[in-house]
């Protein structure tokens, strides 16, 4: 863990654009199709949302220049107001999503400036290991050709598995 460790740093001493444009990379491949049709879903749900204030705009009018009947107008007013509240919180939740990706790109950076300063580490110890690593996954012990070996996945805090 202590080699790894240095390895990321001198890795980001060395070349700091190309490790955070490798993170960066990862961490958008994993969901880029996912964020282009969300985009688009968010753009389609504002413009439905203008179209649901004009709707409703046209029905208040309608119902004082006596077009349509006050019993209408409230069945389509409640029926506008439910595909409003759908929406918007739809909306929300993408929205939220959005903001998570950029936060996540905004975590490498942060993880960079906290790896850099472990340059030249020369001995683990709890505070560096709970500022530095969200957890360790170990996996099961197997024997290969005599050698024992055994997976250890190290997700660091800020950017996950690196």
């Amino acid at each position: 863990m202590l080699s790894e460790i240095r390895a990321h740093g001198k890795a980001v001493a060395a070349d700091e654009a190309a490790v955070l444009d490798k993170l960066k990379q990862h961490i958008q491949s994993a969901s880029a199709a996912q964020q282009e049709d969300s985009r688009q879903e968010i753009s389609r749900l504002r413009r439905r949302l203008e179209e649901l204030e004009q709707i409703t705009a046209k029905l208040y009018e309608d119902k004082v220049s006596g077009a349509i009947s006050g019993n209408s107008f409230s069945v389509l007013i409640q029926k506008n107001e439910q595909e409003r509240i759908q929406k918007s919180e739809r909306l929300d939740n993408l929205l939220a999503g959005e903001r998570k990706s950029q936060q996540d790109i905004a975590n490498i950076h942060q993880w960079a400036g906290t790896i850099r300063q472990y340059l030249d580490l020369q001995e683990l110890n709890r505070e560096i290991i709970e500022e530095l690593i969200d957890r360790i996954e170990i996996g099961e012990r197997t024997v290969i050709d005599g050698q024992r070996h055994q997976d250890i996945k190290i997700y660091y805090r800020f950017v996950g598995l690196v």
